[in-house]
């Protein structure tokens, strides 16, 4: 390897090929510059504007001295309304699952849910059902804090598969 690398040091390239290479590195570079003037010049041109404050004519009989009133062009109105979230409109089926999704999840707004040494958290879904971590330090005081968050919201407690966790502090330590 080092013997072909002292042959091609020892022997200048032939000038034809270089030439080639250069012209075509200079061809290449006055590529990229006019690319880049074009962008340049496209950026500078003026954006098409829209309707040319006209001067104003000031009524008769009244005199405004030589202030000179220009009116202010103004966005065209739409007599359209932006597109709105299917359940906003009132009594579309979308309005109506929305509303159910609501009745049976109302407690599910609250997670996570601190009180005490008792919590509720969010640990996954299973079977369309959202799945709750229910922590108390025992078992028992789980369930009975799973009832009372049920019944603090109104909550049927259906649409949740809870998993209760004792022997935990879930939360503040007091």
């Amino acid at each position: 390897m080092i013997d072909r690398l002292r042959f091609l040091l020892d022997r200048p390239l032939d000038p034809a090929p270089a030439r080639a290479v250069v012209v075509f590195a200079t061809a290449v570079l006055v590529g990229f510059v006019a690319v880049f003037v074009l962008g340049a010049a496209s950026s500078d041109s003026p954006a098409p504007a829209g309707p040319e404050p006209v001067a104003a004519q000031p009524h008769p009989g009244r005199s405004f001295g030589d202030v000179e009133i220009e009116a202010v062009p103004t966005a065209p109105l739409t007599s359209r309304r932006p597109e709105q979230d299917p359940q906003d409109d009132k009594g579309s089926p979308a309005a109506g699952r929305a509303a159910k999704a609501m009745r049976s999840h109302r407690a599910l707004q609250h997670v996570p849910y601190r009180s005490g040494r008792f919590s509720v958290d969010l640990i996954g879904a299973h079977g369309g059902r959202a799945v709750l971590a229910v922590s108390a330090p025992t078992i028992s005081a789980a369930r009975r804090g799973w009832r009372g968050f049920l019944r603090r919201y109104r909550d049927s407690g259906r649409s949740y598969t809870p998993r209760f966790i004792g022997g935990r502090a879930g939360g503040e330590n007091g």
